[in-house]
């Protein structure tokens, strides 16, 4: 008892920035599941939907590195707030968008000041991890959100099923401004800031940005590429294994909704008991094992005729998540130095933006080139090189790793 007592006591503001990060993630899981369906309903074209959705993480990729220095210099709090008070009106303009010219306007503003909520919070969690259990922190951090990503196309389902589509729309704005409420009232006094030398607007500056971390550590190369794998198979199962559950297997919106909510389940699951055996046995084993677990199911998933073959190769592939991105999380957390991490952390997340943006474009792609499921060959190609990456530059490694252990 008093060694669990103490561990919360380390974690206590990890949970508390995890809670409100749950509530957000309720408003931004209504929205990812909730922006597909509702633009294919308006286009009739799984191509316009991958470039629908594409659009708020191009916007996103181009937002990331002056969200993360104006982080650094206003405050995870501040900009967290600002961030959670447009989304909720961001919102409110899509319940009443009728052209797929404003959805694509609409898209890209989103993406923007989705990553102004998201870099503040991610490095917030940075802030509070301790040291020597970075791993668990992002655990704690992963487990207690993944109850927004279970419960959110649930929700979003029942909502579009009740209502409609496009009703989704007003619940994201509801859920956008209690996370705003809660930011208020837990974090009112635990501001964090890191002082750093102040940075002049130029035009190099996204190079500038880009070069600190390359020049970082010598794995930040490697780390980047793994996240852009992971959060490939990210953006294809948030955007199309619902459609493709609807137009290919006879899933109706609640049982779409509710298989998104079951692998977010394992996931969850799981996020804990792997950054345990990440912080003692080394994350680099881990890491490798996610990937080729994550290629083997999307193999299978790609090859299922049957729905039960379909649903179980997709909940292992999501089990496979809780196996690589506690590790790649905290592998940043630990190589980052403190008084730069709001900018590092922005740089890093650009690389889970190409994954978000080219997931679904060369899936949409893909389908209408062939058939509704190429785009999980498309994850087992790249899941399978991750495996490559993270075995060949992080396991001879073995000279220096107490880091990456």
């Amino acid at each position: 008892m008093a060694a669990e007592f103490k561990m919360y006591s380390k974690l206590s503001n990890v949970i508390l920035a995890s809670i409100v990060s749950l509530v957000a993630i309720l408003a931004i899981g209504i929205y990812d599941f909730a922006l597909p369906i509702f633009t294919e309903s308006e286009s009739g074209s799984f191509g316009i939907v991958g470039i629908i959705v594409s659009l708020v993480y191009i916007a996103s990729f181009l937002a990331e590195i002056p969200v993360g220095l104006a982080t650094d210099k206003f405050g995870r709090i501040k900009v967290m707030i600002t961030a959670l008070a447009v989304i909720a009106f961001f919102a409110i303009i899509y319940f009443f968008t009728t052209s797929i010219f404003q959805l694509a306007i609409l898209s890209l503003l989103f993406g923007v000041v989705a990553v102004a909520f998201w870099v503040p919070s991610t490095v917030l969690v940075r802030d509070f991890s301790p040291k020597k259990i970075t791993s668990q922190a992002q655990g704690v951090y992963l487990s207690i959100t993944q109850i927004g990503w279970i419960l959110a196309p649930v929700i979003a389902g029942f909502v579009a099923l009740t209502f409609s589509d496009r009703h989704n729309f007003l619940v994201v704005a509801g859920f956008a401004l209690l996370a705003m409420v809660f930011t208020l009232i837990l974090f009112r006094r635990k501001e964090t800031k890191h002082s750093r030398k102040p940075i002049k607007p130029r035009i190099t500056l996204l190079y500038d940005s880009f070069k600190r971390y390359k020049n970082m550590h010598k794995h930040a190369i490697s780390l980047y590429s793994l996240t852009a794998i992971v959060y490939l198979w990210i953006a294809v199962q948030w955007t199309f294994v619902p459609l493709i559950s609807i137009t290919r297997f006879g899933f109706n919106e609640i049982g779409a909704g509710m298989l998104l909510g079951a692998m977010s389940a394992i996931e969850g699951a799981m996020f804990f008991s792997s950054s345990y055996l990440m912080d003692k046995i080394g994350k680099k084993y881990i890491v490798t094992s996610g990937f080729i677990l994550l290629f083997t199911a999307m193999y299978f998933t790609f090859l299922a005729h049957n729905p039960l073959v379909y649903v179980f190769s997709l909940l292992v592939a999501a089990g496979s998540i809780s196996w690589i991105l506690p590790g790649t999380e905290a592998l940043l957390t630990e190589i980052a130095p403190t008084n730069i991490l709001g900018e590092m952390s922005a740089v890093f997340d650009t690389a889970k933006d190409i994954g978000l943006m080219a997931g679904p474009i060369v899936a949409g792609v893909l389908i209408e080139i062939f058939v509704p499921q190429t785009p999980f060959l498309l994850i087992a190609v790249a899941a399978g090189s991750g495996a490559i990456i993270s075995g060949l530059l992080f396991w001879p490694d073995r000279r220096k790793t107490h880091h990456l252990r």
